[in-house]
């Protein structure tokens, strides 16, 4: 329905006339809503009073459009309707209308507001993870407020934001989270939330439940006590998060069990997805190995591109024989899955793998369009700055105590940069796949400190890859922050360079000649050459 739901959009919103008239919904009605949503209210049969003669010209506009486009596209109104019901999907719909009607229909597509935001609710932690992004430990001295976070929470509804992620540190050993759940949930957002689960006793997961969390996801790094102790800082924590994942199964919840995969844990990532489906859990997601917070001291462990390719094929495999959903937040697992499975599923982004013909399934895939960052979610630090994704902690775009969310969001620089594909450099840049993953900016920005840069964990970098682990480990350290930095089409170099064997390679020669991929060692594979 997913699919059907977005094509339809792309099909009767693509039109001038038609984005005309979404630009005049995004003006709001006397009852603080958007037209928009209106529209979608009254199509669905929630009719509210209060309207004006031209908000309800409004909506009959738009009913209009809709059910011509159902009619024209041979698209059941009635299953439609059914669907948008879901005040949760009826507001995914009004962000993804929002964004046609200020920037048409784009590929990847640009939204109004995100559908989702991670909130780092807090640096104050239990463990002290070793790969942790957030090297988190004891409470920052400036993180927001109650008062503080309550305006945040309405701001992010205001905007449309679709979903918050609580996470942290660990989100629910803070005073503030459920206040804060209850004002996400009572501004119609739907809550998820980021643990390691050792606090979650039967109580808690009732709590959690009663609330309205929608969404659980536990971390556990092995299905070994000692390993996955050893590297979460504190012993015992395994049979602690284990009985956290088996009390959320117990009262219902969504319940995902997530893994940062490395070097330490490769080997066992098929029994920790039978775990986890031995355990109750609705899905197993593969965290990518980002370099930043305590895991820049353990770079060492990062899975190589070969190894992340055959761990997503791994995923892909599992996912359809074990009966448990297998998702990764690596961008090339939707390159993965659409070559696996001969352009027959898509796995977008790390929320959805869908299965059936390849043209609604490319429609999906061009529309998500792999990472997401800056533009189908971003972060907010307990500080109150806003950075396009949780693994980017130093790309600060505003700060919530001096601009509004919706601000930040629509004025950034940086942002608007991330949402345009072609501003990536190099392998990404010329990939035919670029649309539907783009590499993970997050690997881009720790590794070479540029966000345009070409993801160094994609086997199309495989030499550069082979390249950068020739140093040792010091060395390394200098050489991912001294590679290049360029930005397209702004005639700025930095002249810095790296050593690849004996020869020292400057950043210009590689747009002057046009020659990255021979210069850099990059390969293709075989089904990427033209």
């Amino acid at each position: 329905m997913l699919i059907d739901t977005l094509k339809l959009i792309e099909l009767t919103m693509s039109n001038p006339i038609s984005r005309r008239v979404l630009q005049a919904g995004l003006s709001r009605t006397s009852n603080g809503s958007t037209r928009i949503e209106c529209a979608l209210d009254a199509f669905t049969g929630n009719r509210q009073s209060g309207y004006g003669i031209c908000d309800r010209l409004y909506v009959l506009a738009i009913q209009g459009i809709l059910h011509g486009g159902c009619r024209l596209f041979n698209f059941e109104a009635n299953m439609l309707r059914h669907y948008a019901r879901d005040p949760i999907v009826r507001r995914g719909i009004v962000s993804v209308l929002g964004g046609i009607a200020r920037y048409g229909v784009t590929k990847p597509q640009l939204l109004n507001a995100p559908f989702l935001v991670v909130w780092n609710l807090t640096n104050l932690c239990n463990l002290r993870c070793q790969h942790c992004y957030q090297s988190a430990g004891a409470a920052a001295p400036n993180e927001l407020e109650l008062e503080e976070k309550i305006r945040v929470v309405r701001e992010l509804a205001d905007a449309g934001v679709v979903s918050v992620a609580l996470s942290g540190g660990e989100p629910l050993i803070h005073p503030h989270f459920f206040s804060i759940v209850a004002e996400a949930k009572k501004n119609g957002m739907f809550v998820a939330v980021a643990t390691n689960g050792i606090v979650i006793d039967e109580c808690m997961a009732q709590r959690l439940k009663d609330v309205g969390v929608g969404y659980v996801e536990i971390s556990l790094d092995s299905t070994r006590p000692e390993l996955h102790d050893e590297f979460r800082g504190v012993s015992g924590s395994w049979k602690r998060t284990i009985e956290g994942i088996k009390n959320c199964v117990r009262v219902g919840l969504y319940t995902v069990i997530a893994t940062t995969v490395t070097q330490l844990n490769v080997a066992e990532v098929a029994d920790l997805i039978r775990l986890a489906k031995s355990l109750g859990a609705k899905r197993f997601t593969h965290f990518n190995f980002i370099p930043t917070g305590r895991a820049r001291e353990i770079l060492d462990l990062d899975l190589s591109p070969m190894e992340r390719e055959e761990l997503l094929k791994l995923l892909y495999q599992e996912s359809k024989t074990i009966g448990i959903e297998c998702l990764s937040t690596s961008p090339q697992y939707a390159r993965v899955v659409l070559q696996n499975s001969k352009g027959e599923a898509v796995a977008p982004t790390h929320f959805y793998v869908g299965d059936g013909s390849g043209g609604d399934l490319q429609t999906l895939a061009d529309f998500i369009g792999g990472c997401g960052c800056g533009r189908l979610y971003c972060a907010i630090q307990p500080n109150g700055d806003v950075t396009p994704c949780v693994f980017m902690p130093q790309s600060i775009v505003g700060n919530l105590r001096r601009s509004s969310f919706l601000e930040i969001w629509q004025e950034s620089e940086l942002l608007r940069r991330l949402r345009n594909r072609e501003f990536l450099e190099a392998a990404c840049g010329s990939c035919k796949y670029k649309l539907v993953c783009g590499g993970c900016r997050a690997r881009a920005i720790g590794y070479i400190e540029d966000f345009a840069a070409p993801d160094p964990g994609c086997i199309y970098n495989q030499k550069a890859w082979t390249e950068l682990h020739s140093f040792n480990a010091s060395e390394r350290q200098i050489a991912f922050t001294d590679i290049y930095v360029i930005r397209s089409g702004t005639g700025v170099y930095r002249q810095q360079g790296m050593v690849l064997g004996s020869s020292c390679v400057g950043a210009a020669s590689f747009r002057e000649t046009n020659t990255f991929s021979n210069s850099f060692g990059l390969e293709e594979p075989i089904d990427q050459r033209a």
